[in-house]
């Protein structure tokens, strides 16, 4: 392509020349994990990969900067990290699957132009269809939160103080007695997908897990 030949490309993780991510960097993102999604709970959140070198430098690219051929490449993470997990085998067959990214503030959304996740939860969707299951992405939360700094600039509890208690239902959501699945980009001190979580419940919906491409280091 004349674009690719007049502004090359290097991979969004370290910069190899002529790769969207190269086999390395991806070899990263296949570093499973999964830790309690509400305490004393059985859903759980699977992450992909630690938040950390590489990894946080490929989130960054395509969340903040806009580098949306990794679309493509994380939807293949998240599928990947399906089949790793056990959301799939948790699902009743009988009952719809609402595959729901976890909202952007407003501000975050006019700053990116896009909701960055929507693709992730479509993987996810097709993935779970894949296994037999009726499911679908469906963008059922919106966030009420103000905005402001991104994961990498704002700490674990200032995160935890603007989050909490701004996750709303949409207006037009229904949720009533479907199964869900939270989808995001990072998992940090998990009170972003635990408010999402509550969120779904008190709608009626029983939320079988998270997933999230990336996990911040716990701090023990």
């Amino acid at each position: 392509m004349m674009r690719d030949a007049l502004f090359p490309r290097g991979c969004a993780g370290c910069d190899r020349p002529d790769e969207v991510l190269c086999g390395d960097c991806r070899s990263l993102f296949t570093n499973w994990r999964s830790r309690e999604l509400v305490a004393h709970g059985t859903a759980q959140t699977w992450s992909a990969s630690t938040y950390q070198g590489v990894v946080r430098h490929a989130i960054l690219a395509w969340k903040d900067h806009d580098d949306t051929e990794l679309d493509m490449v994380f939807g293949e993470v998240m599928t990947s990290l399906l089949e790793h997990s056990a959301i799939s085998v948790s699902c009743r067959q009988q009952t719809a699957v609402l595959v729901v990214p976890v909202p952007s503030s407003r501000t975050s959304i006019r700053r990116r132009g896009r909701r960055h996740i929507d693709p992730l939860a479509k993987a996810v969707a097709n993935a779970l269809c894949g296994h037999g299951l009726d499911a679908k992405p469906y963008r059922a939360l919106t966030s009420i939160a103000s905005g402001g700094r991104s994961v990498q600039q704002a700490s674990s509890a200032q995160r935890a103080q603007r989050i909490g208690g701004r996750i709303a239902l949409g207006s037009d959501a229904v949720m009533q007695g479907q199964q869900v699945v939270l989808v995001d980009d990072i998992i940090t001190t998990g009170s972003t997908l635990r408010q999402c979580a509550q969120t779904c419940r008190q709608a009626g919906a029983e939320v079988i897990g998270a997933m999230t491409l990336t996990e911040a280091k716990r701090v023990v």
